[in-house]
């Protein structure tokens, strides 16, 4: 026990000395968190929160804005944000936990977990795999019924059917498309495999062992009476009231359920920073393992140097990008979400222990290099400030 209470004690000391060394040293300087607020101002922020993570531990975080604009409530620590595609991230994790437990395989034929085949008619001879999908390099096409909300996986991809126009003339595995296609039969797939909702099997295996209250619908949450409005330009994009009013199907249902994994989690910024610090890390938060290190390590992995269903490049490893424009001279890894209201960010460093997550309801969406301009102004004035110390 007493060696516990030191083991705080020192982490405690450890973080407040790096705090203090950030504190302004000049008469005139800006405080950590007037830099931040100064940021998410140039960056015509709404409502927003940004969480620094060093080795595993939350060593700073900041609030900022409404996340209710018309009332003036402003975003705090319980504030609800909607992830749009980083999402996808976050889903990665319970794939990568089903791939674990044997349940999914990287590499099997994806026809295996739906129950016919499916292949793409210009290249029938090649499987499509689940590495493919959070690759995105599964080679399906967006253009062909995936908007279609009465369709399923059956109706578009089914070999028999002959659908070109769901497909992509391109050799599966060998070319980068971004895909939300794609990343949406990653979570049918999950359901295919486990026999439950993606909610739930997040919800069991991930988000209730760390101890978050996470959702991909806002009407499940513990308090939505947290969830953040939506705006644009500082106008009101989406009322909070109609994503709660949204319905969720809480149960298994692959043939339907292929837009789940795609952009909808609802979660709050420190709750994102847990699962930034696992992946940016071994698996792990504090006492609680969501992942083998050699998973994590996987998701960073380019997938066509291991020889496997993947053989051309991608920027994303397993549903994580690998990224050398944020950081000059350094890899960031992570992903990005983009939705008509917000940029959201979750980046880490792991060769620094450095992850940073931003969370926004309304921001602008100007990028460089496809990266939100604010996100970057962030990670290149903080990175130095946390990691140098």
């Amino acid at each position: 026990m007493r060696s516990t209470r030191l083991k705080r004690a020192g982490s405690f000391l450890c973080v407040a000395a790096l705090l203090l060394a950030l504190m302004p040293l000049t008469a005139g300087a800006l405080t950590m968190d007037e830099q931040v607020d100064q940021l998410f101002r140039r960056g015509k922020t709404t409502g927003g929160s940004l969480v620094i993570v060093m080795h595993g531990q939350i060593v700073y975080a900041r609030d900022y804005g409404y996340k209710q604009l018309s009332r003036r409530e402003p975003v705090d620590e319980r504030t609800y944000f909607r992830l749009s595609s980083v999402t996808k991230l976050i889903s990665g994790v319970g794939a990568m936990q089903l791939v674990e437990r044997g349940l999914l395989d990287l590499d099997q034929d994806i026809s295996a977990y739906f129950g016919y085949e499916i292949k793409n008619p210009y290249y029938p001879n090649i499987p499509l795999t689940l590495r493919q999908a959070m690759s995105h390099t599964l080679s399906v096409s967006e253009g062909g019924g995936y908007s279609g909300i009465r369709n399923t996986v059956r109706d578009m991809l089914d070999y028999s059917l002959k659908r070109r126009g769901n497909f992509l003339d391109q050799k599966p595995g060998d070319k980068y498309v971004y895909s939300n296609f794609g990343a949406g039969l990653v979570g049918a797939m999950m359901e295919a495999a486990s026999g439950q909702s993606v909610n739930s099997y997040m919800r069991d295996n991930v988000f209730g062992p760390l101890g978050i209250d996470a959702s991909y619908s806002a009407s499940l949450l513990l308090d939505p009476q947290d969830v953040s409005g939506q705006y644009t330009n500082g106008k009101l994009y989406r009322a909070a009231s109609n994503y709660i009013k949204e319905t969720y199907e809480d149960f298994a249902d692959p043939e339907r359920h292929y837009r789940t994994t795609v952009g909808d989690i609802w979660i709050r910024s420190r709750d994102l920073a847990k699962i930034a610090a696992l992946l940016c890390g071994d698996g792990s938060f504090g006492d609680v393992r969501i992942l083998q290190p050699e998973s994590v390590q996987a998701m960073r992995t380019a997938q066509n140097t291991l020889g496997q269903s993947v053989t051309g490049e991608s920027p994303y490893g397993l549903f994580m990008e690998r990224n050398t424009f944020i950081l000059p001279g350094r890899t960031v890894y992570g992903h990005q979400g983009m939705s008509k209201a917000a940029i959201l960010n979750l980046y880490t460093v792991p060769e620094s222990g450095f992850a940073m997550v931003i969370t926004t309801n309304g921001s602008s969406l100007v990028r460089d290099h496809r990266v939100g301009v604010m996100a970057l102004n962030m990670m290149r004035t903080l990175f130095p400030l946390f990691a140098d110390q």
